[in-house]
C-alpha cells in the first residue's frame, strides 16, 4: 500500500490490521437479483442480465459524464442502465456479458440508475456492506483491503472472551463474528456477529473498569473524621431546608469521606436541583476535619458565582472562600497562591487556572469538579496528584441519566441523584414560535419588565469560524429590543469580550442595572438571577436537547412564574422532535434519555472529555441488556478469577488495551 493510501487510511483511524477489521459497515445493502415485477419505484435493487447494446459513454458539463446501455433482464424485459460520473466502467462491460447492478429503480422510464456493479464472487451473497470512508477512498477499495486483511490472517484471530462465556450464551468466535460483520449472506449472520461484538466491548470495558474499582478499594485515602454536630448546626442556619434528595446526597459523600479509600462520587441532577449546595456542604465538612478544599468550574463567571454565593451563605458562620482564575492581578494571584501553600486559604473556587504548577496545597482534602464533562481526564488527574495521598474527588453533572445506567457507565464511581427541586418552584411555561410570531414574545416581555423583572435573549453561536457573523447577530439583536424597549437597559455578553468586561455584564444583570440580555450560551451553564422570568431562545432549532434544558434552567430559580420561548423554523424531523419535547416536560431525566437517543451517549456526555468510550459498535442506549449480562459477567470474572486459564488471562490483558479506544 502506497503512502498517499496509507493516508487516506489512517484518516479513518486504520493504522493496523486490528483497526481494519474492527472498521465495521454502517449499513448494508440488499443485493439479492430481483424480478421487475416485484420492485417499488424509486427501490434500491439488484438486477441480473445480459447487455444488448453497446456501451456509451458521454461527456457534458465540467468533467460530468453519462454510461448507458441497454440490458436484457428477461426473455420479453429490456431496461436502460445509466450511470452517472463513472466512465471508467465502460472498459468493465461488453455486448453479449452477463451483469448484475446494483442500482435505484425508475419505473416511469423503465430504467436502472446504477450505483455500482456487483463482483462475480459476491453473486450469491444477498447483502454488500456500505462502509464509512472519507474521500479518495473508494468502498471497492476498502472491501477488497478488508477481505486481504482476513486472507493475511488466515483464521489465526485470537478469542478475547472465555471460552466458557462463549459457551453460556452460544457466542461465535471471535474470528467468525469479525467476517460476518463485513460479509453476512443474510441478516441473521450479522445478527449473530452483532451479538458477540457487542458483548466482546463491553464486557472489557466494565472488566476495566471494575478492576480500576478493586484498585482504588486498596489506595490509601484522606479520611475526614469531621463534627457531625458541627456541621448540623451549620445546615440548620441555612436560609431554606434541604430537600429529601439533597439530604441523601449529604448523607452518601459525608459516608465516603470517612472511608480509608479515596472517594469517587457523581452528584447527577436537574438544572436547578441544587447540587451545587450539596458540594458546599461537602467542602465544609473536609474543612471542619483540617483539610483544604477546590471547587472547580468550566468559566470564570462561574468560579466568581459559586464564591459569592458561598461567602454569602456562610461567612456568618467564619467560612471563607477565595476565588482563583487567570484575570487575577498578579499581587493577588500571588497571595492567593501562598495562601494555599501555607494553609492559610482553606477553601478555593476557580477555573482551570487552578491546575497550574505552581498552585500548591499544604494538605488538599477534596477536589469538587463541576460540570464535570466540559474537563478532560488529564485536568481531573493533575488536579488530584496535587497530594501525596488519595484525594477525595466529588463531580457534578446537569445531564442526568437513569441510575442504573449511570452506575454502568461510570463504573468506579459511586452515584448520587438529586430528583427533587427545591420548594416553591412554579413549572416554566415553555412556547414554540415561529419567527413572524416575535409580537407575541415581545408583548409577555413589556408584561414582565413592567414588574421589575429581567429577561435572557439567547442566540446560537452559528459555529467556531463564524464567531464574527454570531457577535453581528447578538449586536444586530440589542439594537433592535433598544429601540423597542427603549425605556429598559439591554446589554450583549459573547466570547469576544475580554474577562473583565463579561463580569461587568453579567454583575449589572445580576444587580438589575440592565434589564434584557442578549447573549449567546454563555449563559447555559449555572447562572443564577432569581429576577430572570423570560428566556427567548432564538434559532432554537440549532440546539441540542439538553442545551435548550440547560438554557430554559436559567429562569424558573425563584417562586416566580416564568416563561421559556423557543423560536426558530426547523428544517429537519430531528430539530421538531426536540423543540416538541422542550414543550412536552421539564423532566430533566427523561430530556437527557430522549437526546441519548437522538445524538448518542458519548455526544450527550462528552465523548471526547468525560471518559465516556467511544465503541466501535456496541449503543449505550440501544444494548443495555448486553450491558447488564457484560456487566454481571466482569463482576463474576474479577471475584473468580480462576475460571480463567493462564492463556485466556493474558488475551485478555492484551486485548484490553486495545480494543477499546483508551478512557
Amino acid at each position: 500500500m502506497g503512502p498517499k493510501r496509507m493516508e487516506l487510511f489512517e484518516k479513518l483511524g486504520i493504522q493496523t490490521i486490528r483497526d481494519l477489521l474492527f472498521h465495521f459497515p454502517f449499513r448494508y445493502e440488499d443485493i439479492q437479483v430481483r424480478e421487475l415485477g416485484t420492485i417499488l419505484d424509486q427501490e434500491k435493487v439488484t438486477l441480473k442480465g445480459t447487455i444488448v447494446s453497446p456501451p456509451v459513454v458521454n461527456f457534458y458539463g465540467h468533467k460530468k459524464s453519462r454510461l448507458s446501455f441497454r440490458m436484457a433482464v428477461s426473455d420479453s424485459e429490456i431496461i436502460q442502465v445509466t450511470f452517472f460520473n463513472q466512465p471508467y466502467l465502460k472498459k468493465q462491460l461488453e455486448l453479449g456479458q452477463v451483469r448484475a447492478i446494483y442500482g435505484k429503480w425508475q419505473s416511469n422510464q423503465q430504467s436502472l440508475l446504477g450505483m455500482k456493479m456487483i463482483k462475480e464472487q459476491t453473486e450469491g451473497d444477498t447483502l454488500s456492506a456500505v462502509y464509512p470512508t472519507v474521500k479518495g477512498l473508494k468502498q471497492t477499495t476498502l472491501e477488497t483491503v478488508i477481505r486481504q486483511g482476513f486472507e493475511y490472517l488466515d483464521g489465526n484471530i485470537p478469542e478475547i472472551i472465555p471460552h466458557y462465556l462463549n459457551e453460556k450464551y452460544r457466542m461465535w468466535p471471535m474470528g467468525q463474528a469479525l467476517y460476518c460483520m463485513h460479509f453476512p449472506k443474510e441478516m441473521s449472520e450479522h445478527q449473530q456477529a452483532k451479538r458477540k461484538i457487542i458483548f466482546s466491548e463491553f464486557f472489557l470495558y466494565q472488566w476495566r473498569l471494575l478492576n480500576a474499582t478493586a484498585q482504588d478499594l486498596s489506595q490509601k485515602g484522606v479520611r475526614v473524621y469531621y463534627d457531625v454536630d458541627e456541621l448540623k448546626s451549620i445546615i440548620s442556619q441555612l436560609p431554606y431546608e434541604l430537600t429529601r434528595a439533597q439530604k441523601k446526597a449529604v448523607n452518601e459523600i459525608c459516608s465516603d469521606l470517612m472511608a480509608p479509600f479515596p472517594m469517587k462520587r457523581m452528584v447527577q441532577g436537574d438544572v436547578g436541583s441544587g447540587k451545587t449546595l450539596v458540594a458546599f456542604l461537602a467542602m465544609i465538612a473536609s474543612v471542619l476535619a483540617g483539610y483544604q478544599v477546590v471547587l472547580m468550574v468550566p468559566t470564570e463567571i462561574l468560579a466568581k458565582q459559586h464564591t459569592e454565593n458561598f461567602n454569602r451563605l456562610f461567612e456568618p458562620m467564619n467560612l471563607h472562600a477565595e476565588c482563583l482564575v487567570s484575570a487575577l492581578k498578579a499581587k493577588e494571584k500571588k497571595q492567593l497562591v501562598e495562601g494555599l501553600a501555607s494553609g492559610r486559604i482553606r477553601i478555593v473556587i476557580g477555573t482551570h487556572a487552578l491546575i497550574q504548577e505552581q498552585i500548591e496545597f499544604k494538605q488538599l482534602g477534596l477536589v469538587v469538579i463541576d460540570e464535570q464533562h466540559r474537563f478532560g481526564v488529564n485536568q481531573r488527574q493533575m488536579l488530584l496528584n496535587k497530594n501525596e495521598v488519595g484525594v477525595n474527588l466529588l463531580q457534578m453533572t446537569a445531564t442526568p441519566i437513569p441510575r442504573s445506567l449511570a452506575m454502568t457507565v461510570y463504573g468506579e464511581l459511586s452515584v448520587s441523584t438529586i430528583d427533587e427541586l427545591p420548594g416553591g418552584r412554579q413549572p416554566i411555561t415553555t412556547e414554540r414560535l415561529k419567527a413572524d410570531a416575535i409580537d407575541t414574545v415581545y408583548q409577555r416581555m413589556d408584561e414582565e419588565l413592567a414588574k421589575g423583572h429581567q429577561v435572557y435573549y439567547v442566540l446560537p453561536l452559528i459555529d467556531a469560524s463564524e464567531t464574527m457573523q454570531s457577535i453581528d447577530n447578538v449586536n444586530e439583536i440589542a439594537e433592535t429590543l433598544i429601540e423597542r424597549f427603549s425605556n429598559y437597559q439591554v446589554d450583549v455578553l459573547h466570547g469576544q469580550l475580554d474577562k473583565a468586561a463579561q463580569q461587568a455584564v453579567m454583575d449589572q444583570f445580576k444587580q438589575n442595572h440592565t434589564q434584557i440580555l442578549v447573549a449567546t450560551t454563555m449563559v447555559e451553564v449555572g447562572v443564577d438571577v432569581p429576577n430572570a422570568t423570560i428566556i427567548v431562545i432564538q434559532s432554537a432549532e440549532r440546539f441540542g436537547l439538553a442545551q435548550l434544558h440547560q438554557l430554559r434552567g436559567r429562569v424558573g430559580r425563584s417562586s416566580l412564574q416564568s416563561y421559556c420561548y423557543l423560536i426558530g423554523n426547523p428544517t429537519t424531523d430531528q430539530g421538531d422532535a426536540r423543540l416538541d419535547i422542550m414543550t412536552q416536560t421539564q423532566d430533566g431525566f427523561r430530556i437527557s434519555q430522549e437526546d441519548m437517543k437522538i445524538r448518542g451517549m458519548g455526544d450527550l456526555l462528552g465523548k471526547n472529555q468525560s471518559g465516556i468510550p467511544q465503541f466501535h459498535y456496541a449503543n449505550l442506549i440501544e444494548d443495555q441488556h448486553i450491558l447488564a449480562v457484560a456487566r454481571q459477567e466482569a463482576k463474576q470474572l474479577i471475584e473468580q478469577p480462576y475460571l480463567l486459564s493462564e492463556v485466556e488471562a493474558a488475551r485478555l490483558q492484551e486485548w484490553n488495551q486495545q480494543l477499546i479506544i483508551e478512557v
